[in-house]
C-alpha cells in the first residue's frame, strides 16, 4: 500500500466515524445549540447543523486551495450555504458532497509529491501530507462535539445562526474570498 492509499484510507475511516456520530440526528436536534458559557469559539454556532457545515465547507475549500488551484473559494461557499440553510437534509448532502470532493482532489497525488508544499487558508503553506492529515484530524474532532452535543442539548424547532454569516464575516477578507 502506499503513503497516499494509506491516507486514503485513514481520511474516509475518520469521516465514517464523523458520519456515525451524526447517524439518526433529525433537524430538531441538529439545530439545537449548545449555550456558550466559556472562553472557546466551536469553529460553528454550537450546534450538529453547525458542525456539518462547518466540516463539510472547509473540507471543500480547503482541499480546492491545496490541490485545485482555488477553483472553489470562500465566496462560493458562502453562496451555498445560503441555499442549504438551515435545512438539515441540505447539510447532510453537502457534507457527502464535499467529501468526494476531498478525496478526488488529492487522489492522483504521488508519494513523492505528499512532501510538496501546497497553499492554504492558514498564514502559511503546509505539505501536502500536513494538509490531508490536518483535514482528516478535522473529522474525527468535530464527530467527539457531535457526541458531545447529542448528549448535552435537547431538540429545538428555532433554526441555528446563520452559517452563510460565519462565513461573510470572518473569510470576506482572505484572499481566497
Amino acid at each position: 500500500m502506499t503513503r497516499v492509499e494509506l491516507l486514503q484510507e485513514q481520511a474516509k475511516e475518520a469521516f465514517q466515524t464523523f458520519v456515525e456520530a451524526i447517524e439518526g440526528v433529525d433537524q430538531a436536534q441538529s439545530w439545537a445549540v449548545l449555550p456558550n458559557l466559556g472562553p472557546d469559539y466551536l469553529h460553528s454556532d454550537a450546534s450538529i447543523h453547525g458542525l456539518v457545515h462547518h466540516c463539510a465547507g472547509c473540507k471543500k475549500v480547503q482541499s480546492s486551495i491545496a490541490f485545485r488551484g482555488a477553483e472553489y473559494r470562500w465566496s462560493d461557499l458562502y453562496e451555498v450555504s445560503k441555499s442549504v440553510e438551515p435545512d438539515w437534509e441540505k447539510a447532510g448532502a453537502l457534507l457527502f458532497e464535499s467529501q468526494e470532493y476531498w478525496l478526488s482532489s488529492w487522489a492522483g497525488l504521488s508519494d513523492d509529491e505528499l512532501d510538496l508544499m501546497v497553499p492554504t487558508n492558514f498564514f502559511k503553506q503546509k505539505t501536502a501530507y500536513e494538509m490531508i492529515r490536518i483535514m482528516t484530524n478535522h473529522d474525527i474532532y468535530h464527530a467527539g462535539q457531535v457526541a458531545v452535543l447529542r448528549y448535552g442539548v435537547g431538540p429545538s424547532d428555532t433554526p441555528p445562526p446563520s452559517v452563510a454569516d460565519d462565513i461573510l464575516k470572518y473569510c470576506r477578507d482572505s484572499k481566497h474570498w
